[in-house]
């Protein structure tokens, strides 16, 4: 037999623990002395042997052995117990222990820390899991309050403690939650003192970072319930923490039945038995309204746009707003006279409507014998108004027009034209196309070959030889001749370097030598400061003068049309008045210098008859003359002159002009006159 080395209790041999305290036996445990077969208390040398076993195991002896454990004295009270197998003692031994260990646990049952909340309407229930305690913060003063008694017996269990407070909905404070002395004393039967209970209390309303309790019961369905439905409840919490602080959790996994839901109506909020849309008025014009039946909840109201201008195939948007909406599951529901509603979804708070029914209107299409009224032509056209005269009446009547993008326009270009019906509808009426959101009809259209353009150089001669320019042109070719009639040189007007001798006795011969078309290089109109094209007809004069030394004569004149347009074959000029000028030059350098150089402008000869001559000036302009602004064709005309003047020549020639200046203040008034 060995002797305990923790409490000196004797141990039968195969004891694999201590009778008396329950410590493991180990197997060199010392062994107590042996009288004729009987068992013997241990002698007074027990205590060195125990010391040195102690060191043994490095742990320290107890100084006096305790008392014998009340276990091993019954047992040596009945010797009939030692005849139990060594097993079955240390079976009954580890038993003994278990339950003295448990016993010291405060058992609670899950369920009673949570009240299971079911909201919502049956078939859309939901169910929530709270702790049936007071928020932290009621805690933090009855806690201080608490751990100050010695006892709960000084807080005066006795005086009239009010019962803990209703937490609403029939959901009371769970007893080991309450800050009520009483009920904690009752509730907290493992809890040795009043500290130890607030310990114990705390433990279980641990909080996390953000608030929340720790301990948490969670729900395998918690919506869309019905009455009947079973749910199951986990709950969750830290079991180490617990069991520090003398409290097991049991049952945690537990079912609850759904019930008390309330029965609910399905609701359509659109269905006509509630809501009414009628539309009226003219296709394009119409208007809408909404009515509400005798059926329709009163806790609600219908929101809608009072749009007016329909036409068949628009959308309408009505809104249904009832008050208080709730969740339930995953629909929504509303009281009104006592009844529940129940909507689906949100989105069929909303309903869009097709408007139909309203009176159509004939399609017109006003564009139709559409005319334009134009300024200028290409590449600088302007279409400055609509051109109403072949429209139907209707049209000319109820609809307005409006150009856009229409200016500075050359072929190729698109703009467009706006109408708008007033009062089309009034007839019956209305305009073909897709009307805009302004409430335009838009109609697209580009500049063609029978829009105005200005005339170039491909149709310069036809323009100069036709029958709408010649009744100028013939005026002007007549007032040369007069004026070349009985003239000296030096009173020819608007002439440059013409100089002949004598006055003139005869026009022998006026020959339409070319036809040049001068044209702008600029690309915009507004930066146009003189003219856009000019058309000139350079004539070749044959004279007759009354010198008797030199009376033949050769010079050059130009008639000029400026900004001439050509429109639907014909050709005019594009000026407040008509205007058909003349020029006179001595050279054709002097021509090729003032007119095909100019500078800002492209000249490019398009035609004339043939002359007969001087060949040395014809071959200037013979040549396709195409001179850009950049150009110097000052230069060419210069070495021209040369070639036919000298500069003793041209002195001479301004000597003359001025003596022939001198003789004309001389000359009677009739003479002038003829000039």
């Amino acid at each position: 037999m060995k002797i305990c080395a923790k409490c000196g209790a004797q141990i039968e041999d195969g004891m694999k623990f201590c009778g008396g305290c329950g410590a493991p036996v180990p197997a060199d445990a010392p062994q107590a002395a042996v009288n004729n077969g009987q068992t013997q208390q241990y002698n007074n040398n027990y205590t060195a042997q125990t010391q040195q076993y102690n060191n043994y195991q490095q742990a320290p002896a107890p100084a006096v052995a305790k008392a014998p454990n009340p276990l091993v004295e019954k047992i040596k009270k009945k010797p009939l117990l030692l005849a139990i197998p060594a097993a079955a003692v240390v079976a009954i031994i580890v038993a003994i222990i278990v339950i003295v260990n448990v016993t010291k646990y405060q058992k609670i049952e899950a369920k009673d820390l949570f009240y299971i909340n079911f909201e919502g309407l049956n078939k859309y229930g939901t169910a929530t899991a709270e702790l049936n305690a007071y928020s932290s913060s009621t805690y933090k003063m009855n806690d201080t309050y608490l751990a100050a008694a010695k006892s709960l017996k000084e807080l005066g269990l006795d005086d009239g403690w009010e019962e803990d407070e209703d937490l609403g909905n029939g959901r009371k404070v769970a007893p080991y939650f309450s800050i009520e002395p009483k009920t904690l004393e009752k509730a907290w039967t493992k809890a040795k003192d009043t500290k130890e209970i607030v310990q114990m209390r705390g433990a279980l309303l641990k909080t996390g970072s953000k608030g929340g309790y720790l301990i948490k019961a969670k729900i395998d369905k918690d919506k869309n319930l019905k009455n009947g439905d079973k749910i199951k409840v986990t709950v969750e919490y830290d079991k180490d923490d617990l069991k520090k602080n003398k409290i097991k959790l049991v049952h945690t996994e537990f079912e609850i039945e759904v019930k008390g839901l309330e029965d609910g109506v399905d609701f359509e909020p659109f269905d006509e038995k509630y809501l009414k849309v009628n539309f009226s008025g003219i296709d394009g014009d119409g208007s809408y309204s909404v009515e509400t039946t005798s059926d329709t909840p009163n806790n609600l109201y219908y929101d809608w746009d009072y749009t007016s201008g329909l036409k068949n195939g628009d959308k309408v948007k009505v809104k249904c707003e009832p008050y208080n909406l709730q969740p339930a599951g995953d629909a929504f529901y509303f009281e009104s006279n006592g009844k529940y509603y129940i909507v689906k979804s949100k989105d069929a708070l909303t309903k869009e409507f097709e408007v139909s029914g309203l009176q159509e209107l004939q399609e017109i299409d006003v564009f139709d014998k559409i005319k334009f009224v134009y300024d200028r032509g290409t590449p600088f056209l302007r279409v400055k108004d609509i051109d109403t005269d072949d429209m139907d009446k209707l049209v000319i009547d109820n609809v307005s027009f409006y150009l856009d993008n229409a200016d500075n326009l050359k072929a190729g270009d698109k703009f467009k034209v706006k109408a708008y019906s007033y009062s089309l509808k009034t007839e019956g009426y209305k305009i073909k196309g897709e009307i805009d959101s302004d409430g335009y009809v838009v109609k697209e259209f580009t500049v063609d070959d029978k829009m105005p353009a200005y005339v170039t150089a491909d149709n310069g001669k036809e323009a100069y030889d036709s029958a709408d320019l010649q009744s100028m042109i013939s005026d002007q070719e007549t007032e040369i001749k007069t004026k070349l009639q009985g003239t000296t040189s030096g009173w020819l007007y608007n002439a440059t370097n013409v100089k002949y001798e004598g006055k003139v006795d005869k026009v022998e011969s006026m020959t339409l030598k070319d036809v040049y078309v001068s044209f702008t290089s600029k690309n915009n109109y507004s930066n146009v400061s003189d003219y856009v094209n000019r058309i000139y007809g350079l004539y070749e004069i044959k004279v007759k003068t009354d010198d008797e030394e030199k009376s033949s004569a050769t010079l050059y004149a130009v008639i000029y049309l400026d900004n001439v347009i050509a429109a639907d074959g014909k050709f005019y000029q594009n000026n407040d008045w008509d205007d058909c000028k003349i020029e006179y030059y001595g050279e054709m350098a002097d021509f090729n210098k003032e007119v095909v150089g100019k500078e800002g402008f492209t000249v490019t000869k398009c035609g004339g008859g043939a002359v007969e001559g001087d060949k040395k000036d014809e071959s200037k302009p013979e040549e396709t003359t195409t001179t850009a602004a950049t150009e110097k064709p000052e230069e060419k005309d210069e070495s021209k002159a040369e070639e036919t003047t000298t500069k003793a020549e041209e002195e001479k020639k301004d000597d003359e002009k001025k003596e022939e200046t001198e003789k004309a203040d001389e000359q009677p008034a009739e003479t002038e006159k003829a000039s």
